[in-house]
């Protein structure tokens, strides 16, 4: 009896081994699948973006008539350029003849359109009156810039006088010494048109009141804004 008692359970010791045996060859037989995967570069090389295709703006100080003829592109961001010396900007006189001044702009962007902007601001510099001056130069800073007008049209040639103006009306300088933000037509990608900033003075309500810009003097930048859209 006890040799017969030790034989069933070898047996089932052999049925639990082979089990277990069959059970791992499935496991292998599972986990040599054939695989496989594949890799794409999008837009090749060039990927997004890249310094080739960067939004920029630039400006000329040549206050060329047209485009094709600026020699020279500057960036005039973060330090601003001069653009001298303007024809007649020392000799306006109150309610006199206007003179214009010619902005050329750029897109220099190879693929992106963008919005253009225009804001005048006051940037002269507070003086103080010496002693002795025949006229108190402050206070005729400040006439001038109340008397001072501008008027903006955007044009392809500007070697005539626009007849089509983005603002109607002279522009005066506020409190804060700007004036109101000039929205132009957008520019397309690697394209630019030429700016064109009429100035003039208004003669003041009285005549003391024109009489006290008299050696006044505003200096004046412009900065143009602009951001890039498809």
């Amino acid at each position: 009896m006890v040799e017969t008692t030790n034989t069933k359970k070898s047996g089932r010791k052999r049925a639990i081994i082979t089990g277990g045996v069959l059970l791992g060859a499935g496991a292998l037989v599972t986990a040599a699948a054939f695989t496989d995967f594949a890799l794409l570069d999008l837009n090749g090389d060039g990927g997004f973006g890249g310094v080739e295709n960067a939004y920029n703006i630039q400006v000329s100080t040549g206050q060329e008539n047209t485009v094709p003829d600026v020699s020279t592109w500057v960036e005039a961001n973060p330090n601003s350029e001069a653009v001298a010396p303007i024809e007649g900007a020392d000799a306006l006189i109150p309610g006199g003849a206007p003179i214009y001044v010619n902005l050329p702009v750029l897109n220099d962007s190879a693929s992106m359109a963008s919005t253009l902007d225009l804001v005048l601001h006051n940037v002269t510099a507070t003086v103080e009156t010496p002693e002795g001056a025949a006229i108190d130069i402050a206070a005729a800073n400040e006439a001038y810039a109340k008397l001072i007008r501008f008027q903006v049209a955007q044009v392809d040639d500007a070697s005539t006088v626009p007849t089509d103006w983005v603002t109607p009306t002279g522009l005066a300088f506020d409190t804060n010494g700007a004036v109101p933000s000039v929205a132009l037509s957008d520019l397309d990608p690697s394209a630019g048109s030429i700016i064109v900033v009429k100035v003039w003075l208004e003669e003041g309500q009285t005549q003391a009141e024109t009489n006290l810009a008299n050696g006044g003097t505003v200096q004046v930048q412009a900065r143009f804004d602009g951001e890039s859209k498809n």
